[in-house]
C-alpha cells in the first residue's frame, strides 16, 4: 500500500493572473468545479488548479506566481508529486493531480527555453473536496490514489465521451476542455470522431458550437430522438440539452 508523504506546506496562493492571496486570506475551492473567481473553473476540466513546487521555482530562478500557478507548495521530497497522487489539506480540501502542465508561450517571458521546463512548470489537478485553502496550512500527499489522465489523446477522448449521459449533448469546445487541451484542438476532433466510429461510444452526443448535428455521424438525429432529445431540422437546443458536467 502506498505510503503517504506528510508535512507538506502551502507557501503561496494565487488567483490567476498573479493575484497573490495575502496571509489570512483564502482561496475558495469548489468540489468538482475549481477556484471561485478563477478563469479555468469548469466542471468538465481536469485543469482546475495548477500546483508548483517551491523547490522547482528556486532551482529555475523563477519568482513565485510567474508561471501562473495557483498554489506553491513545499515538500520534503517530491518523488511522489506526480499525476495520480492526491493532496489532502488540513482544511479538508482534496486535489486529485491529473496531468503535468506543459510549458507554452504564456510563460515565455520568464522561461525562454521551454524545453527545459518540461514537467517542471507544475501539475494540474481537480478538486475532489472543496473548502477554504490558506497559506501556511499543511497537507498530506497520498501517492497513486487516483488514475492519472492517459497520455493518449484518443483515450482521453473516449474516456470523456463515455461519461456523457443519454439525452444530453456536448459541443466540440466541451470535449477539448474535458480532454485538457487547448481550444485550437477543435480542428482535430473530426479525426478523433472518425477513428472512434468502430467503438461503442455515444458519438451522436457531440454537436458543433451552434448545436448542429455532424454530417459524418450516421443516424445521429434518430439516436438523439430515441434518447428524448428534440431535433429541429438539423439542430438541438443547447440551452436545454447541453451537458457541462
Amino acid at each position: 500500500m502506498p505510503v503517504a508523504e506528510r508535512h507538506g506546506i502551502v507557501e503561496k496562493l494565487y488567483l490567476r493572473p498573479r493575484v497573490e492571496m495575502a496571509p489570512g486570506h483564502s482561496l475558495t475551492c469548489i468540489a468538482g468545479y475549481g477556484i471561485n473567481g478563477e478563469q479555468h473553473a469548469n466542471r468538465l476540466s481536469p485543469r482546475q488548479v495548477l500546483i508548483t513546487l517551491a523547490s522547482e521555482l528556486e532551482a529555475l530562478s523563477i519568482a513565485p506566481g510567474a508561471l501562473f500557478e495557483n498554489i506553491v507548495i513545499s515538500l520534503p521530497t517530491a518523488l511522489q508529486f506526480k499525476p495520480g497522487s492526491a493532496l489532502v489539506f488540513e482544511s479538508g480540501v482534496e486535489i486529485r493531480l491529473t496531468m503535468f502542465c506543459e510549458p507554452c508561450k504564456v510563460i515565455g517571458a520568464v522561461a525562454r527555453d521551454l524545453k527545459k521546463m518540461l514537467r517542471r512548470r507544475g501539475i494540474l489537478g481537480l478538486f475532489v473536496h472543496g473548502g477554504e485553502l490558506r497559506r501556511g496550512e499543511t497537507f498530506t500527499l497520498i501517492p497513486a490514489r487516483y488514475r492519472p489522465l492517459p497520455d493518449s489523446m484518443q483515450q482521453r477522448f473516449a474516456d470523456f465521451l463515455a461519461t456523457v449521459p443519454p439525452g444530453r449533448v456536448v459541443r466540440y469546445l466541451d470535449v477539448t476542455v474535458a480532454m485538457g487541451v487547448d481550444a485550437s484542438f477543435i480542428r482535430a476532433l473530426p479525426g478523433y470522431i472518425r477513428r472512434a466510429s468502430a467503438l461503442s461510444l455515444p458519438l451522436h452526443r457531440i454537436v458543433n458550437a451552434r448545436g448542429e448535428l455532424l454530417a459524418f455521424v450516421p443516424g445521429q438525429a434518430g439516436l438523439l430522438v430515441a434518447e428524448g432529445v428534440t431535433v429541429n431540422g438539423n439542430c438541438v437546443d443547447l440551452t436545454q440539452y447541453c451537458w457541462q458536467g
